[in-house]
């Protein structure tokens, strides 16, 4: 029997206290201790900017420019610029990630509802909610109201004359039968909740609407649904339309006129003519009875006004009508296209925006062309009736099934985006972010598994659903279709398909034999020349139940595109130690091995192991026998996590799924390269990390929102995350976590190496929270740095020293703040400050030497920073107090920079000298301004002509050597174009041509360095004379007449 659906989390005592729907509770002891001691640690999100699904959004009356869009995945976001700009406002409070419905007061728009768990349920990438929040401030917080066992809600209506009046459609469970469904009212602003309208446990509100001239009157829809692994059901008896005149108090049927035979409806009243209200309903599609239905007399009957197909086909993912709230002729239908009708439903015109697949219509009633639309692609804003329409591309909100990864630099991501194409993102991006110029698509389609030769990824084998395959060349940007059999499968009931393939048919390069390539239908196939030919190396591999072959979809309408598809081969791996040692997992629950590469094959499912999805297979880095299984059963609707390991080739398992609560059920677990039993689990609810081989977990989502995890990979010591709602996030981290301990003492830990680069990052500094407004973010440019402080050493001085491999010293930064530098316009940057905070601390060093001194206040136009530390070998010292811990590492060449040795050696000699040069010109041109100052004080005070007539001479000397160095009229940044630069700008101009992002030290570099260096020459000759000779014979005429000296 399934569990019961976790009704609530609550936190005491150092437990979690986890109510379950039958009212029973349980505890579980719990540590945050990882994710507490790590708060210096982010993940970050790469993208790609390119929106996934919303089924909720709603503008603001009376005020244009904002409106809230509800993620499928990915949360609940704002925008006060009208789709300029979306920003999250959910991430700090919501504990589910999908939005169902949202819900803005016209009386006051400070109020809002949100609603969780989308609407349109999709076999896979659908994420259930935890009930309702409620906002009084424009979203800036958020308040849990309870109802968390409904999982997914379809629309909230507020009473347009009391904030405190509020109705919930409750659709409910997707994958079982559950009591809390139908339509809730609650008369307190959402502190109680009163189910008004329940049909059975099968049956929820797919939508409710309010008569705004006569709030007492409602309409509601209930729809009988369910979706088993192999068939969405969508219709039955407990579908129906509904009314009540007393405020939802009590509710009868409305239905003469309507088909005997109901699935998913939806209703919209007019707000222009209560009379009428607009029903669109599916039913039988073979006799084609649905349509778009219109009562004049507010219900009482209904008459077919249109029998369009599209605007019911695929009737349980979309079926959403809307009245115009200012014409009552003018009513839209949303479907996979998006449909409009000004005469009442007679007609149609089509409705063109950024995306397709639409779920949601907000419309101004105080401007119908002014509308939000919700599709897979995100939320679109219009203000011209739907001629033109907001940008969708510049949000991370991309639900993405699975993640693989190259060997390049930087490497790449690839992976499926959920209604839209694959993508290849690169992983560092050019500039300050990774932008849309740093990604493209690939091979497949939205579902597909990605393979290729990590090493040389030209060639890319994507799929799709069906058994779609394909090979894109990504020099040449072209495809090659590779289908195993092409065979037409839509629209056919799963038996009669020769191959059922899984929506996320299985594909993986081999890593064993050249050009190699499996992919998996309930058998296993094979090709050895890039799909010109395939074998099956396999029998069928599932349980292969007739009787969970049929028809996708039914009662009224079918639904086969391949997601139903069942007993299908869910997962595949080959052995990265043993040639021809394969494993593969089933959609319906089943664990096969082979060790002689397809011709012999064992069942090795757990014993008792309940009928599940096997979601991934993760073979153990360290011991060959030792494998994990990720197994989840939310189709069944059972959110228990699944987690299980075998040491002897699936002989024999062991369930480790530990204290992962309930809820968070698992979908792939990986272990880490390079400590033994650390692994990492993906879940519905986040991330867990458990450091003992699965005998204990905590949660480990860090910076990370509470998001779907669909797939991770430990790569390239960075942990690589795939969400569904969220696009891509990457830890770049895996070094640290290696060496966590529960120690408490004073440490440094041993830095991962570093590579040199270009790139900027935000996380650059510890301020960062891993995200930004328009792209991806960028690691840390840099060797990032972690050292532990006890509370006993947090007080005491803090140093931290680098030296090259001969023993230099190359930087030297501590934790005291110099109070005494000047910053100015145009000069350097101050030097870091370490912190020394009790627990893990955090500092990134940017591979530069100390920066330049500066030359207070004149503005010089160039770079301050030191030159780029070379590849080599590194050694760090941490210094606190009397203790001394040390540690090496490595900086690494960047593949892409064709700088040899020589070159990089010659670099670093001759930016040394140019910043030593540098240094000692900026201190003398400090100390002369500074004497300078002094003199023309003295000479003020002085009465003898003969010595100020001596001192104004000395002072022409010291100022004319000033103004040969310096350009001080130049304060501002354009004032480089107004007036000449001296000196010190044209040497600084020379050691930025050498500070190149590649290295150069080029012939005209080094001509005109010779030129610059014998310049200096006889300037520092002129200044060493004007202090060594000048100043000291004005001194002593100083002395002489009873004055203290100049200096």
């Amino acid at each position: 029997m399934a569990k019961s659906y976790l009704a609530s989390i609550q936190k005491d005592s150092g437990a979690m206290i986890f109510t379950i729907g039958d009212n029973d509770t349980f505890a579980l002891w719990y540590a945050q201790e990882i994710e507490e001691k790590l708060e210096e640690v982010k993940y970050r999100n790469i993208g790609p900017f390119r929106g996934g699904r919303s089924v909720s959004s709603v503008g603001v009356v009376n005020d244009p420019l904002t409106y809230y869009m509800g993620t499928a995945g990915g949360g609940l976001w704002k925008t006060t610029n009208a789709g300029s700009k979306w920003f999250n406002i959910s991430d700090d409070y919501f504990k589910t990630s999908s939005v169902g419905a949202i819900a803005v007061s016209e009386s006051d728009s400070r109020i809002i509802y949100v609603g969780m768990g989308e609407h349109s349920p999709r076999g896979v990438t659908t994420s259930y909610g935890d009930g309702i929040y409620k906002s009084t401030d424009a979203g800036e917080t958020w308040e849990h109201l309870g109802l968390d066992n409904t999982q997914q809600i379809s629309r909230i209506i507020i009473h347009p004359d009391d904030n405190n009046i509020v109705y919930v459609a409750a659709q409910g469970a997707i994958n079982g039968p559950t009591k809390e469904r139908g339509v809730y009212k609650s008369i307190d602003g959402g502190k109680t909740w009163k189910n008004v309208l329940f049909v059975n446990e099968l049956s929820g509100a797919s939508e409710i609407s309010i008569d705004i001239n006569n709030p007492k009157v409602l309409y509601a829809t209930m729809w009988e649904h369910q979706r088993l692994p192999w068939k969405v059901i969508s219709g039955g008896e407990g579908s129906g339309v509904y009314k009540s005149t007393d405020g939802g108090e009590n509710w009868f049927k409305i239905e003469n006129g309507l088909p005997d035979e109901l699935g998913k409806l939806a209703i919209s009243v007019s707000r222009a003519n209560s009379n009428k209200v607009y029903l669109l309903a599916e039913s039988d599609t073979n006799k084609r009875l649905g349509g778009l239905f219109v009562s004049n007399n507010a219900g009482e009957s209904w008459s077919r006004v249109s029998k369009f197909a599209e605007l019911t086909s695929r009737a349980w993912y979309y079926i959403e009508v809307f009245a115009d709230p200012n014409d009552e002729n003018t009513v839209y239908v949303l479907s996979a296209r998006a449909f409009r009708s000004i005469d009442g439903g007679k007609t149609w015109e089509r409705i063109y925006s950024g995306h397709s697949d639409y779920h949601d219509l907000w419309i101004n009633p105080n401007n119908s062309k002014n509308m939000i639309m919700s599709d897979d692609g995100g939320g679109e804003i219009t203000f011209d009736n739907g001629s033109s329409w907001s940008s969708i591309d510049i949000m991370p909100t991309a639900q993405f099934y699975r993640v693989n990864v190259d060997n390049l630099f930087p490497y790449n991501l690839y992976g499926g985006q959920q209604d839209n194409s694959t993508v290849r993102i690169a992983s560092i991006g050019s500039g300050g972010g990774i932008s849309e110029r740093d990604w493209s698509s690939t091979a497949g389609g939205e579902s597909a598994f990605l393979a290729f030769d990590p090493d040389n990824p030209q060639l890319v084998m994507g799929g799709s659903y069906l058994g779609s395959v394909n090979i894109y060349d990504t020099k040449a940007k072209a495809r090659k279709k590779v289908m195993i059999e092409p065979i037409n499968y839509i629209g056919k009931a799963s038996r009669d398909m020769k191959y059922r393939f899984n929506w996320n048919a299985p594909i993986i390069w081999s890593q064993h034999e050249p050009n190699t390539f499996y992919h998996a239908a309930q058998h296993l196939f094979k090709t050895k020349d890039l799909g010109k030919s395939w074998e099956i190396v396999s029998p069928d591999l599932t349980r292969d139940e007739d009787e969970k072959q049929g028809n996708g979809g039914g009662p009224y309408t079918n639904e086969a595109v391949g997601a139903e598809n069942y007993g299908t081969i869910s997962y595949v791996i080959e052995s990265q130690h043993e040639p021809n040692t394969i494993y593969t997992g089933s959609d319906d629950g089943l664990v096969h091995i082979t060790k002689d590469g397809g011709k012999t094959w064992n069942n090795i499912t757990p014993k008792g192991l309940e009928e599940t999805i096997i979601n991934a297979i993760d073979i153990s880095p360290h011991e060959k026998g030792t494998v994990y299984i990720a197994t989840t059963r939310y189709k069944f609707n059972d959110k228990s996590p699944g987690l299980y390991k075998s040491t002897n080739y699936g002989k024999s398992w062991k369930e480790i799924t530990g204290n992962i609560p309930y809820g968070a059920y698992t979908r792939v677990v990986r272990e880490d390269e390079k400590r033994k039993g650390l692994l990492i689990a993906g879940t519905e609810l986040g991330v867990y990390i458990s450091f003992n081989d699965g005998k204990n977990w905590e949660r480990f989502n860090l910076n990370m929102p509470v998001l779907a995890i669909t797939d991770l990979m430990i790569r390239h010591d960075d942990l690589i995350v795939a969400t569904q709602g969220r696009s891509f996030w990457i830890l770049d981290d895996m070094g640290l976590i290696r060496q966590m301990d529960n120690s408490q003492e004073t440490k440094l830990y041993q830095p991962e190496n570093s590579t040199i680069g270009n790139w900027y990052s935000q996380l650059n500094s510890n301020y960062s929270d891993g995200t930004s407004t328009f792209t991806g973010v960028n690691p840390a440019n840099g060797v990032v740095i972690y050292y532990n402080l006890s509370k006993d050493d947090i007080d005491k001085k803090i140093t931290i020293k680098i030296f090259d491999k001969d023993n230099n010293l190359v930087r030297e930064i501590d934790n005291q703040f110099d109070n005494e530098f000047i910053t100015y316009n145009g000069g350097p940057s101050r030097e870091p400050v370490l912190s020394s905070k009790s627990g893990i601390n955090r500092f990134v060093w940017n591979a530069r030497h100390k920066s330049l001194s500066g030359v207070p206040y004149a503005y010089i136009e160039g770079r301050f920073s030191g030159h780029k530390a070379i590849p080599g070998m590194y050694r760090m010292t941490l210094e606190v107090g009397e203790k001394v811990f040390t540690s090496n590492f490595e900086i690494l060449k960047n593949p892409n920079f064709n700088v040899s040795d020589k070159d990089y050696a010659e670099f670093d000699k001759y930016t040394a000298h140019m910043e030593k040069n540098f240094n000692i010109m900026a201190d003398y041109i400090n100390s002369n301004k500074k004497l300078i100052d002094k003199l023309k004080d003295l000479l003020s005070d002085i009465e003898d002509s003969t010595i100020k007539n001596d001192g104004q001479i000395l002072l022409n000397k010291m100022d004319s050597w000033d103004k040969k160095m310096m350009q001080r009229k130049s304060l501002a940044y354009d004032d480089v174009e107004n007036f000449p630069n001296k000196f010190l700008a044209d040497y600084l101009f020379i050691l930025d041509e050498i500070k190149g992002d590649i290295p150069n030290v080029s012939e005209g570099i080094l001509k005109s360095l010779e030129s610059l260096d014998k310049k200096w020459d006889s300037l520092k000759e002129e200044i060493d004379n004007i202090n060594e000779n000048d100043i000291p014979n004005f001194n002593n005429e100083l002395w002489k007449s009873g004055v203290g000296a100049l200096n």
